[in-house]
């Protein structure tokens, strides 16, 4: 029975949740921590009493206390440990050993799981051993240590931008306090409100798809992405996105190649692989199963 009410408490928080967010951002569109923490009768507009409050909402996204929002806080988490469970995965693989050895081959791999046993065989002996396949994961999850955002965090979000005034992607308790002023702003048609479609997310642009790339994956920071850095999608199609042939992808190049792709939808939950990149847990979900906590969805 306790089981049966948790269940539907969760439910029901995450229906709340999606609602709010897809009268901003869409149907698909995961839910924005600062936009559930202002709208607090979630009926999808910010009101003028709501915009007031503004600060004293926000004041509760500061888990850790600082007097200060970072993405951590204001943004979805961006990596999940439930999203990507290295040891479920290796007991989805290890499915496929069919003759009992502990190790995957590639005569045993799928087709679709081809591209796993050159990138996770770390020994390049021919064999995935569970450790390798742990490894890997761990990898693809997320850049380890790099989960705060930087100053690219508020930007696509009205919300956020108007309340980042330096744009450093913090906000600050001076940025927190000015939060009514700031929102403000935002109130096109001076109703004193806001209103869905002045708080709506932005697309990305190729820029800022290439930006937050280089923000997520770029471990040394030196403003360029050297293959070994690359998510899996960028590595396959490193040589390619690399025009000059420098050896490593700068902003103009990745902004080049994000141009050719699909549009990205607006989404403010960073979970996912940057640039639309598939994670290990999905790559080796079997066809037509549902996403589970161990395999996120793909973009």
């Amino acid at each position: 029975m306790k089981s049966f009410a948790a269940s539907c408490v969760l439910l029901c928080a995450a229906g709340v949740a999606q609602g709010t967010a897809g009268a901003q951002g869409g149907s698909g569109a995961q839910p924005r921590p600062v936009l559930l923490a202002l709208d607090t009768d979630h009926d999808g507009t910010i009101s003028a009493a709501e915009i007031a409050a503004a600060p004293a909402s926000l004041a509760k996204l500061d888990t850790n206390g600082d007097g200060q929002l970072t993405s951590l806080e204001f943004l979805p988490r961006q990596v999940d440990a439930a999203a990507v469970d290295p040891d479920a995965l290796v007991k989805r693989l290890m499915a496929f050993d069919r003759n009992g050895d502990g190790v995957l081959t590639a005569e045993e791999l799928p087709e679709r799981l081809q591209g796993m046993m050159t990138r996770a065989d770390a020994n390049h002996d021919g064999k995935l051993s569970p450790d390798e396949i742990r490894a890997y994961t761990k990898a693809q999850a997320g850049p380890l240590g790099r989960q705060q955002r930087g100053a690219d965090a508020t930007r696509m979000d009205p919300i956020l931008n108007a309340l980042d005034a330096d744009h450093d992607g913090v906000l600050s308790a001076a940025e927190i306090a000015a939060a009514p002023a700031a929102l403000r702003t935002l109130d096109a048609n001076g109703d004193g409100q806001l209103t869905p479609d002045e708080t709506r997310i932005r697309p990305q642009t190729a820029d800022d798809r290439a930006a937050h790339l280089l923000d997520e994956w770029d471990t040394n920071k030196d403003g360029v992405l050297a293959k070994a850095e690359a998510p899996d999608r960028i590595q396959d199609q490193f040589d390619k996105i690399d025009t000059n042939h420098d050896g490593v992808l700068d902003r103009t190049e990745l902004t080049a190649y994000f141009a050719n792709q699909p549009t990205q939808r607006p989404r403010s939950s960073e979970g996912q692989g940057p640039g639309g990149d598939s994670r290990a847990g999905a790559e080796a979900r079997p066809s037509g199963t549902a996403p589970t906590a161990a395999s996120p969805r793909q973009p």
